[in-house]
């Protein structure tokens, strides 16, 4: 099968490689569509980093077809559509056991530790068959919609943690697919007002497209600014920031109301980032500052059937084959559009 695999930074070779073999607990699948993720553009370009192998097929938003099912699994059969989970726990440490598998540190990372969708064919190992990491596509969405579901996941944690409640003011920091999920899922939980700052206006535009009530280009416009004009001078109940910047923590906490909170959901590029805050901010402000990584399989389960209600199609601007896959990558790095795909046929 043909599969792109990464040895190294900007070092990704298009190959002719074994197509997987499964155990009898195991599935096969044929990869219809898999999304280009932003992390994955960045390890490309910067390099391998801490929980990664390699060589590895990356690719970790993937959907596609059951072709084969190993002789003891009995939850699939050849021809379900399928969706992969981007992480699945051990199942026995005392992450897992509280429902936080996404921090075990025994976890199966697809894409990272564990070969991913970047390939023909994929083989899913038996804790997802076992543990529920493979779900089954709903019939009204397509390979490409499905690919949406590992970011939706991921989002739906992050925001999750951020607890807005209805009527809430929202900040979505971050015009990227990341920032717009996000905008989407504020506004399916009740805020009733979701504004979205970045530094793309056609980005901007496609934000107003899907929902949002107010967007502002940050290199313009003083965004602090802005959202306290937009919320008489109180700030929003809850912040997002959906890019890796020091910075936007900085602007995010500066727009926030007093007893709200920031989700920082963005990884950052320089190992060792910084940030200085003052403590009488947590003391008397009574905010509250949290983070966000990968996503349980109950939010991933609950995604793929929140993709039916969300409207994301509109993030998919640009699709390639595997053969363009660095295109492709190269396309995410420099923020051309929004989501990215790989096709196949």
């Amino acid at each position: 099968m043909k599969a792109a695999v990464l040895y190294g930074k900007e070092d990704m070779r298009i190959e002719e490689v074994d197509t997987p073999k499964i155990s009898e607990y195991e599935v096969l699948i044929k990869v219809k569509a898999c999304g280009v993720c932003g992390t994955d553009a960045r390890v490309y370009h910067q390099g391998i980093e801490k929980r990664w192998k390699s060589p590895i097929i990356m690719g970790h938003e993937i959907a596609g077809q059951v072709v084969k099912v190993g002789e003891k699994v009995n939850n699939f059969n050849v021809g379900d559509r399928v969706t992969v989970a981007p992480i699945c726990g051990c199942g026995t440490c005392d992450f897992c056991l509280m429902g936080k598998e996404n921090l075990c540190r025994e976890a199966i990372v697809i894409g990272a530790n564990y070969d991913g969708g970047f390939a023909e064919y994929m083989r899913i190992p038996e804790p997802y068959v076992r543990l529920g990491g493979l779900v089954k596509i709903p019939d009204e969405l397509s390979y490409e919609d499905a690919t949406l579901a590992e970011p939706v996941s991921c989002c739906l944690h992050g925001i999750l943690k951020a607890n807005i409640q209805p009527g809430d003011t929202v900040v979505v920091i971050g015009d990227g697919p990341i920032g717009l999920i996000h905008m989407r899922l504020a506004s399916s939980l009740g805020a009733s007002k979701v504004i979205v700052t970045g530094h793309h206006d056609e980005r901007l535009e496609l934000a107003r497209k899907l929902g949002a009530d107010l967007t502002l280009n940050s290199k313009r416009e003083d965004a602090v600014k802005t959202v306290l004009d937009a919320t008489n001078n109180k700030g929003a109940e809850r912040v997002i920031v959906a890019v890796g910047s020091i910075r936007a923590v900085e602007q995010g906490i500066k727009m926030l109301k007093d007893g709200g909170s920031i989700v920082v959901f963005g990884q950052y590029a320089e190992p060792g980032s910084l940030i200085q805050l003052d403590p009488d901010l947590f003391n008397f402000s009574e905010i509250t500052v949290t983070g966000s990584v990968d996503a349980t399989l109950e939010e991933f389960y609950r995604s793929v059937l929140l993709l039916r209600k969300l409207n994301l199609r509109p993030l998919i601007t640009h699709r390639f084959p595997l053969e363009s896959i660095i295109e492709a990558i190269k396309n995410v790095w420099s923020r051309k559009g929004s989501k990215v795909i790989i096709k196949f046929e």
